[in-house]
């Protein structure tokens, strides 16, 4: 007899007949239930197997793709084959193909095995699901109320009494896991694709091969320009704290809602420009801007016609080779500022061919927009967070002051030139602006540049 814990193994040699048989054990199990003291035994177990059995209890769960994957081989190669192959057993397995359609239709990662009540009215569950689907098609919100509102609204037109249908904010929360359903928090507000853009986007990239054929453009005399808004506090969402911890705080100086314009522009070759920086007021402060940055004060804090057509001659017309006077291209946004009638003579004047991205297809046409922007402003909160970490100045009530404009254009020089060339010029080629002619380099178009994955690794929480 060996003891382990409250487990009793007792090992017996037996003998049929005069036939010997190899010894086995019988595993008592003590289990308290309704008082009573109950005991289990499994029997034609050796005893090394007795003290490894399982006594956990718990039960494997798999998740509806491993079950998919497991259906699919058990109706080519039979149950069995697939229990050796996969590990369930012949069983659970028999069992999951008598549930394919269902298993079928549920995701991949869910685990569950259709435990739980079923709908008690389907056909309204059906409806308002559809009513769900419908608002978030159109981005619009979803509150639990709304659900509750709405369903009573179907129950009464189905002629359920309330009696019959309660729609309680218990049953929105069991209506919203049978379908799942989740409360989200808002990414971001996502800018929405005109109809038909995949019209527009056709033709806006047949025109600007139209144009490079007829005007043969050199890769540093096309360019990209656009305006972006940087904030002066700018705090992680996350941080890494204590488990217990029921508050989370984040110093800042508090001017999240305070913010300035930067004006970015570079070229296809992968070079970058001066940042043409713009704050909202009415002067500067005498402080010492680094050299490689144009600062810039306006009532507003955003580009207008007198500050684009400076940007012009400032930026654009002392680009590297502007000098020559060579064909060039400038892709810009349909933002107003841009399109003046003074704006085009001056670019004309330069020999510049304004190219403007159709209105709303910024997100996918733009090179800054889609692949240089978010980098951009990774970096910028990186600067941000160390400077928040030194010995800054308050204010005299105790206050951390907002950082100065040196410092903040110092953060937007540092950030501008930590872009590698590449990642400039991949974003010009994914925007179909740079790709070479004969079509060699259209798989860019459907490549994810690296570059931008990387980059946000370290700012996965930046929103645009």
């Amino acid at each position: 007899q060996k003891s382990v814990g409250s487990i009793a193994i007792v090992s017996i040699s037996n003998s049929i007949v005069g036939r010997p048989r190899r010894p086995f054990c019988v595993l008592f199990v003590p289990i308290a239930k309704q008082g009573w003291l109950r005991w289990f035994c499994a029997v034609s177990l050796s005893p090394s197997e007795a003290i490894s059995f399982n006594m956990s209890g718990s039960r494997r769960q798999f998740t509806m793709c491993f079950k998919k994957k497991v259906i699919e081989y058990a109706e080519a190669h039979g149950n069995l084959a697939a229990q050796r192959e996969f590990g369930p057993t012949e069983k659970s397995i028999r069992y999951w193909r008598s549930q394919k359609q269902r298993i079928i239709s549920c995701s991949n990662q869910k685990k569950t095995s259709f435990r739980g009540r079923t709908a008690v009215h389907p056909e309204l569950e059906t409806a308002l699901v559809e009513f769900v689907r419908e608002l978030r098609a159109r981005s619009l919100p979803v509150t639990t109320e709304c659900i509750r509102v709405k369903a009573l609204e179907i129950a009464r037109d189905s002629g359920l009494t309330r009696a019959q249908f309660k729609g309680s904010p218990s049953w929105v929360r069991r209506f919203m896991k049978r379908k799942g359903l989740v409360l989200r928090r808002r990414t971001s507000v996502c800018q929405k694709l005109p109809a038909e853009f995949e019209h527009k986007l056709v033709e806006y990239q047949r025109f600007v091969i139209e144009l490079r054929r007829q005007r043969c453009y050199m890769m540093g005399h096309m360019g990209n320009a656009d305006e972006t808004p940087v904030w002066f506090d700018m705090p992680s969402n996350t941080t890494v704290t204590e488990k217990a911890a029921k508050q989370v705080k984040l110093l800042t100086t508090g001017n999240e809602h305070s913010r300035f314009t930067v004006m970015l522009a570079c070229t296809a070759d992968g070079k970058k420009l001066p940042p043409y920086i713009i704050f909202k007021r009415k002067t500067l402060p005498k402080e010492d801007f680094p050299r490689d940055v144009i600062v810039r004060a306006s009532e507003k804090g955003f580009m207008n016609e007198s500050l684009m057509l400076e940007w012009i001659r400032l930026v654009w017309n002392r680009r590297p080779g502007a000098l020559f006077q060579r064909p060039s291209m400038l892709v810009l946004d349909s933002y107003r500022g841009h399109l003046t009638a003074d704006v085009k003579r001056s670019l004309s004047d330069g020999k510049t061919d304004l190219v403007v991205i159709p209105g709303g297809l910024t997100s996918i046409l733009q090179p800054l927009d889609v692949v240089l922007n978010k980098p951009f402003k990774g970096r910028v909160r990186e600067l941000y967070s160390e400077w928040m970490l030194g010995d800054n100045p308050k204010t005299p009530a105790g206050r951390l002051r907002r950082p100065p404009l040196a410092t903040v254009c110092g953060w937007v020089s540092s950030a501008w030139k930590s872009l590698p060339e590449e990642m400039v010029r991949k974003s010009f080629r994914k925007c179909c602006i740079s790709n070479a002619l004969d079509g060699t380099e259209d798989d860019a178009l459907w490549d994810i540049a690296s570059e931008k994955q990387t980059s946000s690794d370290s700012s996965s929480d930046e929103s645009e």
